[in-house]
């Protein structure tokens, strides 16, 4: 077993981890300068996921809700503004304006107490890390759809050199049939059924091309570039997986899975929450200072005051039972995550161990033999050892097996990419 753990210990470990594999040690910048000459050319796996990681709408909705977080933090750190306040009193009717009367020159300031502003900016702090978390979740997600994409592109590109390659096939057959039919050997329904098959090799040719343009729509879609023009791929399906560890895979995705930490960050938001709606019950304060000029008595005073609301009642009930209600959802919802990681992991586990086997039995026993099946019986038929029927079957025998190790492979690196997501590790050839 070959596996390449990548663990993440936090946001900014985790990205600062990709976008060096990624990007290299250069910033996303050189990446923004080469941006995108992916027109009319096949381009490779890491190509695909440097544009989707930049490019896909998706991924860029959570950098916005972290940008957002971060201002919701900075507001919470702000504290209130003090109140100037400007008063004349007494102002006599006869004479309008501020000999006569009492004028007041005072500053307020509310003073937040009980911890009630420590615990806004800490349920800011822990919803922004949340965040941070559902962004990686989002990241893992779209570069797994992004590897899922690519992968049908080269499965699809390796099916439609299979058809071709059935054309080809189909054709010196029906160039054969036609010759020896002119020279007297068979007879004219050998060279009309030699037809139909070659008309039906060309329409899985038209079938094949289609499915690999509509692939390569797909790949860009999930790179966030539909209107960009890719030609196809490069590269190879791993074809050789090592064996995994159901134990060591579970324990990658309790300890670095990103949803896992956001819906566990959640709790800790919640709780933080709930704590603050409590102390809600402690009142702040006022506290002032003035200046006061007696116009009419011509005497300067001083005044200072304290504002203590009387907390005769809790008017924060309502509240609190919503914070102590969402407490408890924000831990059912941490366990129904788990169990639905849990549950993913197990499943493509068990499709990953099938696949596997099947993939290994198409190399090396059914394909082997099919090969083989055919070069004897093509080589028969030119020598008349074999009829029509028998180079027929065994062509439909090669090309059939070819294709369904091609879907079979296919599928392994599909449910490979899934793997790899949830349990946030890579995994190799042997």
């Amino acid at each position: 077993m070959c596996i390449c753990f990548i663990l993440i210990v936090g946001v900014s470990a985790f990205l600062s981890n990709f976008r060096f594999m990624a990007f290299g040690k250069d910033s996303p910048a050189t990446v923004a300068d080469e941006k995108y000459q992916v027109s009319s050319k096949k381009i490779s796996l890491e190509d695909a996921i440097r544009i989707a990681v930049e490019k896909n709408p998706q991924l860029q909705s959570t950098r916005d809700q972290i940008d957002a977080a971060i201002g919701e933090l900075r507001q919470s750190r702000l504290y209130p503004n003090p109140v100037l306040e400007l008063l004349a009193e007494e102002i006599p009717d006869n004479e309008i304006g501020l000999n006569q009367s009492q004028n007041l020159v005072a500053v307020t300031q509310p003073i937040i107490t009980g911890g009630k502003r420590g615990l806004g900016i800490k349920v800011s702090e822990k919803s922004k890390e949340k965040n941070e978390f559902e962004r990686d979740t989002v990241l893992l997600e779209v570069m797994a759809n992004t590897k899922k994409a690519f992968y049908k592109v080269v499965g699809d590109q390796e099916g439609l050199v299979i058809a071709r390659k059935v054309e080809e096939i189909a054709k010196g057959i029906y160039a054969s049939e036609k010759l020896r039919f002119e020279a007297g050997e068979v007879a004219i329904t050998n060279v009309l059924r030699a037809e139909v098959e070659l008309s039906m090799a060309k329409n899985s040719v038209f079938h094949a091309e289609g499915v690999l343009q509509n692939s390569i729509k797909e790949l860009q879609t999930v790179m966030g570039i539909p209107e960009d023009v890719i030609d196809g791929v490069t590269g190879n399906l791993l074809s050789k997986p090592g064996a995994l560890a159901l134990h060591e895979l579970e324990l990658q995705m309790s300890d670095n899975q990103p949803s896992l930490k956001a819906s566990k960050k959640n709790i800790e938001v919640a709780d933080t929450q709930l704590m603050l709606e409590k102390r809600q019950v402690i009142p702040d304060i006022t506290v002032s200072a003035g200046y006061k000029r007696l116009s009419a008595e011509n005497i300067d005073t001083v005044q200072l005051g304290v504002e203590i609301p009387a907390p005769f009642f809790n008017r924060n009930q309502g509240n609190i039972q919503k914070g102590k209600a969402l407490a408890k959802k924000a831990k059912s919802e941490n366990l129904s995550v788990y169990n639905e990681l849990l549950f993913q992991l197990r499943r493509n586990f068990n499709s990953f161990n099938i696949e596997r086997k099947r993939v290994m039995e198409y190399r090396e026993k059914i394909l082997p033999k099919a090969d083989e099946a055919l070069t004897l019986i093509t080589r028969g038929y030119r020598e008349g050892e074999f009829d029509y029927i028998d180079l027929l079957d065994a062509q439909r025998t090669w090309a059939e097996t070819r294709i369904s190790y091609v879907e079979s492979l296919k599928n392994l690196n599909l449910i490979i990419a899934d793997i790899e997501r949830l349990a946030v590790t890579k995994i190799r050839e042997q």
